[in-house]
């Protein structure tokens, strides 16, 4: 059989080849994804260059307060918890989370490799105030979990930035907007009607802890911001001496300082301080002006100082303002835990909260 041959087909076939080889050499120049495809350079709060994935569905925090702000916005994109809640800390906690793993701190001895490894979180997240070895911290934990890690300042004046900065990352822009209306309301509203309150009707206020309530909140430590935003006056303006920012005082010095209203922290000497001798002549004991801070999931003031303390800014101006803040604590209450903890409390629970934690009467508000 004779074949044709066509005049010039070496020539057509070579630069049929070359075409395609300098189409796919452009096709490759194209592709936008650097330096892997599906991930981005993020520049965290202490200046850390860290690659990150686009899509990220599963986030393990760094320790307690890194998981509560977590939970706040993506509570089901959470690999595991740094520490368990306790019983009655889920009663405001969906027990449908009560099966992930405990992962630990990732700051000390209690991280479970193990449970990291089976977990398998796309990133570590530390959320707070900067240490002096944030760098070194956060490189250390990326370096022995392989895991891209990163750290989000959050204070009470970087608490907005700090959500949308986490609502970008986790993918979860719509529930950060949500928060953070909410936090910009409380910390406007609070301001401008501060300024109704003269600086001469401020109340001072003793804030006291453990079991004794002789262990002061000292002013302008993280556990005392609330009241400083709520705009009492923190009579314990001493040296911290005790971890936590508190510090040792004696009832002599409670005497001197001679607060208006009392705070004690839960569990501390409430329920039994009318009957301690030592405390009948505190004036604000007399008077039946002390309150205990309300607790559930956190503490309201603190421990840890993360997002508990926004309703706590509103709970406190109440407290100490009545007629300028006439919040209704019940609403708000409802309404900060069903956007915060994802939790429709009943009225058992929100009776519960505010026991111990408001007026008792009515003559008490004048």
């Amino acid at each position: 059989m004779n074949v044709k041959k066509v005049p010039g087909a070496p020539v057509l076939i070579l630069s049929a080849i070359f075409f395609m080889i300098a189409a796919a050499g452009c096709a490759a120049q194209k592709t936008p994804e650097s330096p892997r495809a599906g991930t981005y350079e993020f520049t965290d709060s202490c200046g850390r260059k860290v690659e990150l994935p686009k899509d990220i569905r599963r986030v393990a925090p760094s320790g307690p307060l890194a998981q509560i702000v977590l939970y706040t916005l993506c509570p089901d994109k959470l690999a595991g918890f740094g520490i368990d809640f306790s019983d009655k800390q889920f009663e405001y906690i969906d027990r449908k989370y009560a099966s992930l793993p405990v992962l630990g701190n990732f700051y000390g001895d209690t991280l479970n490799l193990e449970s990291l490894m089976v977990a398998d979180p796309q990133i570590v997240i530390d959320v707070g105030e900067p240490m002096k070895k944030i760098r070194e911290d956060m490189d250390g934990i990326q370096k022995k979990t392989g895991i891209p890690t990163i750290f989000v300042k959050m204070d009470m004046d970087s608490m907005v930035s700090a959500y949308k900065t986490l609502g970008e990352v986790v993918g979860e822009t719509g529930q950060a907007r949500k928060i953070i209306d909410y936090i910009e309301k409380t910390f406007s509203e609070t301001r401008q009607k501060l300024e109704l309150v003269p600086v001469s009707g401020r109340v001072k206020l003793y804030y006291g802890q453990y079991d004794n309530g002789l262990t002061a909140v000292v002013k302008g430590t993280v556990h005392a911001d609330v009241i400083d935003i709520a705009g009492g006056i923190n009579v314990s303006e001493v040296e911290e001496s005790i971890r936590g920012g508190a510090s040792e005082i004696s009832m002599e010095q409670l005497m001197l300082w001679n607060p208006d209203v009392v705070l004690f922290a839960p569990d501390s000497i409430y329920g039994s301080v009318e009957s301690r001798a030592e405390w009948k002549e505190i004036s604000a004991i007399k008077n039946r002006k002390y309150y205990e801070v309300p607790n559930g999931p956190y503490n309201w003031m603190g421990r840890p100082p993360s997002v508990n303390r926004v309703l706590g800014v509103r709970w406190l101006s109440n407290l100490l303002y009545p007629a300028v803040f006439p919040y209704d604590m019940v609403k708000e209450t409802r309404e900060f835990y069903r956007l915060f903890y994802h939790c429709d409390v009943t009225d058992e629970q929100i009776g519960a909260l505010l026991s111990r934690s408001t007026y008792r009467n009515d003559r008490q508000r004048k």
